[in-house]
């Protein structure tokens, strides 16, 4: 099996699962506390992860190499993914997944500031951010009650943050080469964040509210397995194989899986202002994809 082919391989399970994680953060959120549903998350998926390397024989990683990956668990991690599950508290699962699907902009935009090789943002570009923002405003007008809710508000904010957070780890993973397996690598990150959230969600005093449900129980164990084992490695060994702006489309499939699952589970909104935004903000994204792959090929 060539690495192409793993690539894409992990790339569709990214693409896959990490849809269907919204749903399950939504699910958990209803009987645990946010951040500690998170950390507990991250940090059992680290320890499997690390584990096995060691348990392989690898060694730890030297203290240089850990800060990279407590850097990244922080802004990917702790910041990126803690925010989300925040947030999934207050809002569906299928417009957290909407805005979400913004993350490649955010990742294009780091990629402009911070990144080794920037590019300029041509027409096509330009086009597809307006297409994204008209996609939102279609999303929030059918909203516009929900934003006398302050959590609501604050929610959306979070979310936003989160992905800012995302574009800003992504690239910075990319930019980073500390010569250990992308899969280890992703477990320390998990341990990191989740320790980090731990602290956090006691510091915020949420183990009172820690009652788990059956059902809740059952979406943090897929969200170990799919979200955290299968869908956050795949993304650390995506992310070192293909280039950033490729690998950000995964946000194209989520969404769609994200909403329609939804919907089917949760009784969550879903009509046609949903079904344009859905649509609208896919093809944004893709026409500054396109653009930004376009100039990259003509080089």
């Amino acid at each position: 099996m060539t690495n192409k082919f793993k690539a894409w391989l992990a790339f569709t399970g990214v693409a896959f699962f990490w849809g269907t994680t919204f749903l399950a953060i939504r699910i958990g959120v209803q009987s645990m506390p946010p951040f500690l549903m998170a950390g507990l998350r991250h940090f059992i998926g680290g320890l499997l992860i690390c584990s096995f390397f060691l348990i392989k024989g690898y060694a730890l990683p030297t203290w240089p190499q850990f800060k990279v990956y407590i850097i990244n668990g922080v802004l990917m991690l702790a910041i990126g993914n803690g925010l989300v599950t925040w947030a999934e508290m207050h809002i569906s699962s299928g417009l957290a997944a909407l805005i979400c699907a913004l993350t490649p902009l955010s990742i294009i935009g780091v990629n402009r500031v911070f990144g080794l090789h920037k590019e300029k943002l041509g027409l096509q570009a330009l086009l597809g951010i307006l297409i994204c923002l008209v996609a939102q405003v279609i999303i929030f007008r059918d909203n516009l009650k929900e934003l006398a809710n302050p959590n609501y508000v604050i929610g959306i904010i979070f979310i936003v943050i989160a992905i800012i957070g995302w574009g800003i780890g992504s690239i910075y993973s990319k930019n980073k080469q500390t010569g250990i397996n992308p899969f280890y690598g992703a477990g320390l990150q998990m341990i990191s964040a989740g320790v980090i959230l731990l602290v956090f969600g006691t510091g915020m005093g949420e183990w009172p509210a820690f009652k788990p449900t059956m059902e809740g129980i059952y979406s943090v164990i897929y969200l170990v397995i799919f979200g955290s084992l299968i869908g956050y490695g795949s993304f650390m060994y995506v992310l070192k194989q293909l280039p950033a702006t490729i690998v950000s489309t995964y946000a194209y499939i989520n969404t769609i899986v994200a909403v329609i699952l939804g919907w089917l589970w949760l009784d969550e909104k879903l009509n046609l202002s949903i079904g344009i935004a859905v649509v609208l903000t896919i093809v944004g994204v893709w026409l500054v994809n396109r653009s930004f792959n376009a100039n990259n090929t003509s080089k």
